[in-house]
């Protein structure tokens, strides 16, 4: 991931409660399993790639179960996803974007788009922080304007500063 991706997470909103901490048992360095979370989920799983590929560039890496999709990192377009199925293709165990926030039109043109897929097919957003949020700009914003990716964007050096501030 790179610092000026900013990470959602996406599951089905009738799958969890609100107060739910997606992070709270998770013991490991990676993102936690979401795939309990898509057990119930009965929509659309083509329609959703379909519209993940409308989106963003499919990557040419990955296979049927794990499909990836990645934008012109040279252009700062260096968004990506990740959708990952059980191995019959029936079922999402996994689901997830990052944005590049170093460009205004992957948040008003790429960002809008997935979170447009989204409020369709009933799904919410986590971010890092455990935060859940429905699948618009007007919830998520506070999130994205203080996330790492944004605080480094708008001043990578006192970003890296304030790391090393809190080491010591």
């Amino acid at each position: 991931m790179a610092i000026w991706q900013y990470l959602l997470i996406v599951i089905p909103e009738n799958s969890i409660d609100k107060n739910y901490n997606i992070f709270e048992n998770n013991e490991t360095e990676f993102l936690p399993d979401t795939d309990s979370f898509w057990e119930n989920f009965d929509g659309n799983i083509s329609s959703i790639i379909s519209e993940m590929d409308q989106i963003i560039k499919r990557a040419d890496w990955g296979n049927d179960t794990f499909i990836n999709w990645k934008g012109n990192g040279s252009n700062e377009e260096d968004n990506d996803a990740c959708l990952c199925l059980n191995d019959n293709k029936s079922q999402i165990e996994e689901f997830h974007f990052r944005i590049d926030l170093r460009k205004a039109s992957n948040i008003i043109n790429v960002l809008q788009a997935i979170l447009n897929l989204c409020k369709k097919n009933q799904f919410v957003l986590i971010d890092l922080k455990g935060q859940i949020f429905k699948p618009e700009m007007k919830y998520i914003i506070e999130s994205l304007k203080s996330s790492n990716a944004m605080k480094f964007i708008a001043n990578p050096i006192l970003f890296f500063e304030n790391l090393e501030n809190k080491e010591n």
